[in-house]
């Protein structure tokens, strides 16, 4: 299938809105800070929340189910939240300029937590939805941030991506794992491709338009050429 939707400096916002289980087509758009969402189960819309500048941290924050459109505002380090439980906006700041957002459901209770990754640091800074407790978790590597559950237990896996090097710190063991996966410019899609319950480390390539995913469940590599050069890959089942 295909669907039009957005203009050109988009940026995908991939997730749950209307909470059917399926992944709705969404992009927010920077120049004017709006959402356009195509809701899977029928309707959508747009509306604007945030400001320019302002970076998206869609997830859902308030555990009902539904993606919550959020940003994170790098201006004043605040997070802005649009409960979908409620239609009220939560504000909290937590974060610096230089942060980059990183929301997951860190502590297993299934509701997405504020957090930033902290390159200068390398350490991931987290706030616990469930007690209010605060985490850190020194990473020991720059890069990207791609924590996700990729030890099955429930909880987010804080995690990053340097060139081709992934560095994850599993929540079970408290262990890191390492691994060097593909080119350094490939982009990260991790997901849970196989269906085991873990999201399994994979990348796409733009200059082939193909995808090469390591799966979880059997260490196998799964290879399939989607996309073309200039594309921007959206993992479809998309879990925070």
């Amino acid at each position: 299938m295909t669907q039009t939707w957005g203009i050109n400096g988009d940026k995908p916002v991939e997730g749950d809105y209307d909470g059917d289980g399926k992944t709705d087509f969404a992009v927010f758009r920077p120049s004017n800070a709006t959402w356009y969402i195509i809701n899977s189960g029928g309707g959508g819309g747009q509306f604007t929340f945030g400001q320019t500048g302002d970076l998206p941290a869609q997830a859902d924050y308030d555990g009902d189910g539904r993606t919550d459109a959020a940003v994170f505002r790098p201006s004043n380090g605040t997070w802005y939240i649009q409960q979908s439980s409620t239609g009220q906006t939560a504000t909290v700041q937590f974060g610096q300029s230089t942060d980059i957002p990183a929301p997951a459901d860190y502590d297993g209770d299934g509701k997405a937590d504020i957090a930033v990754w902290r390159s200068s640091e390398t350490k991931f800074y987290a706030f616990n939805s469930s007690n209010g407790a605060y985490q850190t978790s020194f990473i020991g590597q720059a890069g990207e941030p791609v924590s996700a559950d990729y030890d099955g237990d429930g909880k987010a896996d804080f995690a990053v991506k340097n060139g081709a090097d992934w560095k994850i710190l599993n929540s079970s063991s408290l262990q890191f794992q390492t691994t060097s996966w593909q080119l350094a410019d490939d982009i990260a899609v991790q997901n849970d491709y196989d269906g085991d319950g873990k999201v399994d480390i994979a990348v796409w390539r733009s200059s082939n338009g193909t995808w090469y995913i390591k799966n979880s469940s059997d260490n196998s590599t799964r290879t399939t050429q989607w996309g073309i050069t200039g594309d921007t890959p959206v993992p479809a089942f998309y879990r925070r």
